[in-house]
């Protein structure tokens, strides 16, 4: 990485208009990998150009976080599934009553047809409930 200093970098990217609030608080190049969002946003930069710095603070650190796309404007469809998302589960656990002296008074084959017509059952419900 070429040396050069803050107000170059900054005027580089086309964020002149902070050169002199990154010199007040004392902020250098070498420093840049060490800001967060967080800290960008304490300082006041406005949410536009604080996406740009920190673009451009992960192209100047080499991150592949700066060939990549925002994630957030991407569609569900085109994330990745190792990437996941957070949705809300509800468990259900459901013990038939009496089932153990079911299992033990008639043969395997006529509880494996009465497990099947309860399973069926619950998938009704569950489908007309959406889930």
């Amino acid at each position: 990485m070429p040396q050069i200093g803050i107000t170059g970098w900054l005027e580089e990217i086309g964020l002149g208009q902070f050169v002199q609030l990154f010199v007040e608080q004392q902020i250098e190049v070498q420093d840049l990998p060490e800001l967060s969002e967080q800290d960008l946003q304490n300082l006041g930069v406005p949410l536009g150009p604080r996406k740009r710095l920190m673009k451009a603070i992960a192209a100047l650190s080499g991150s592949p976080a700066a060939t990549q796309p925002d994630k957030a404007a991407e569609p569900d469809s085109t994330r990745s599934a190792a990437e996941g998302e957070r949705r809300q589960l509800t468990v259900l656990f459901c013990d038939m009553v009496g089932f153990t002296e079911l299992a033990n008074r008639v043969d395997p084959e006529i509880l494996q047809k009465i497990i099947r017509a309860y399973e069926d059952a619950c998938a009704v419900c569950i489908t007309r409930y959406e889930g």
